[in-house]
Parts: structure tokens; sequence; C-alpha cells
């Protein structure tokens, strides 16, 4: 298989073939608190964060969510604080089974600090009904490296649910071994 040569690409977690994941709740602690647009919180949540798995959601803990808060494995933190990655606030969580009431603290909740802007959007297929920032409807991006700068992880401005990483970070990733998460080409992106 040819290595890709993107300089860019955007982050998701797979799909486990031996099941699903646990599917998570979370009561926020202040509704103002948005974990997603890019800007560092006034005051730290409360910590841990208090991650609710309902009965019958039960399932695999994923690497990577972003739903209905961004959570990922201490094993991916590690990697991206070694990896240079310095724009990410950590915050421990303790993610709660109602059924049973076992708990467990191996996800950190996380607050990516930066909206990049990087969009090509002469070059991407979109819809816009409500403007060109926050929640464009991506049906193939183009990522303009000039407007991504030196940012190796950031938010995408034009549609916050999207999250990019630099080819970099995707080869640090790998080399740590960790094959839970699928790297995007942002023109195969629906988002």
């Amino acid at each position: 298989m040819t290595e890709p040569s993107a300089a860019y690409f955007m982050l998701a977690c797979h799909s486990p073939e031996e099941g699903d994941h646990a599917q998570y709740s979370y009561a926020p602690d202040d509704e103002e608190r948005s974990w997603i647009i890019g800007q560092p919180f006034d005051a730290p949540p409360p910590v841990p964060v208090p991650v609710t798995v309902e009965p019958g959601e039960e399932g695999l803990q994923p690497e990577l969510t972003d739903v209905p808060v961004p959570l990922m494995s201490r094993r991916l933190a590690e990697c991206l604080t070694a990896a240079g990655v310095s724009n990410i606030d950590f915050y421990p969580a303790r993610v709660t089974e109602q059924a049973s009431g076992r708990s467990h603290d191996g996800l950190l909740a996380f607050n990516l600090i930066g909206l990049v802007a990087a969009a090509d959007l002469a070059r991407s297929t979109f819809s816009a009904p409500d403007g060109p920032l926050l929640s464009v409807d991506f049906d193939g991006l183009a990522i303009d490296p000039a407007k991504a700068g030196a940012a190796d992880m950031f938010r995408l401005a034009e549609s916050v649910n999207g999250i990019v990483v630099s080819r970099r970070v995707r080869q640090a990733i790998l080399d740590a071994g960790i094959t839970t998460l699928e790297f995007i080409l942002p023109e195969d992106w629906v988002g």
C-alpha cells in the first residue's frame, strides 16, 4: 500500500471488529462550557470529569471520542505529548457504568485549544447554510497548508467537529503502535 503524501489528516476512531464502543453521557458542570470551540476554559472543570454509561450502552473503551464530551485514552495523550503537541488541556475523567456501578479512570477529557480556519473553500465540497465558520458540512475538504501554518493538531474552524493532525503527528501515533485510529484524507472526509 502506498503511503499517503498528504500534509494533514482528519482524525477519527475506528469502530472495533470485536464489539461496539460504549456510549457515553455527560452532564455539563457549566452550561457555558464548550469543549469543542477551541478556547481555554476560564476555570477548569471539576475533576474527575464525570462520564456515565447508561444501562444497555456498555461496550469497549474507545481510543478517542468527541461526543458528548471529548475523551481520549491515556496512551494517546502520552503519545501526543511526547510528539510535542502542546495545545491540549487534559482532565482526568471517571467513567461509571450505571448498571453495574463499576467505574474506571482510563480516559482523559480533553480540550483541544485552537481553531484554525485552514479549509480551502474554493477546492472543497461543502454546504454552509449558517456561514463559513463552525458548522460547515463538508463532503470533501481541501486544507490550505499556508493557513494551517505550523499547527500539528487543531480543530477546523469551519467545522469544529473536525480534528486535524499533521503528517508528523500521524506518524508519531503509528510509531507508538496505536492502531485504533483512522487518518482520513481531507478530500475523503465527510463532516
